[in-house]
């Protein structure tokens, strides 16, 4: 038990930029995978950070801009 939760605190998550056209799906994308669902969204301006576990192992850091 001690050896699996050691395990945890040695785990980095991993980042990940996505860059694309407008209109391009980035946010519907991001959203799917944060919530597992589809949204309506509207045009990002600026700056999008989020974190994802997508997993209980696997956890990423996605910049979207």
């Amino acid at each position: 038990m001690g050896l699996l939760s050691s395990k945890h605190s040695r785990v980095k998550p991993a980042k990940v930029l996505m860059l694309g056209l407008d209109s391009a799906g980035k946010s519907t994308l991001l959203y799917k995978l944060k919530f597992n669902d589809f949204f309506l969204t509207l045009p990002t301006i600026g700056l999008h950070i989020a974190h994802v576990c997508l997993y209980i192992f696997f956890c990423i850091n996605i910049m979207h801009i």
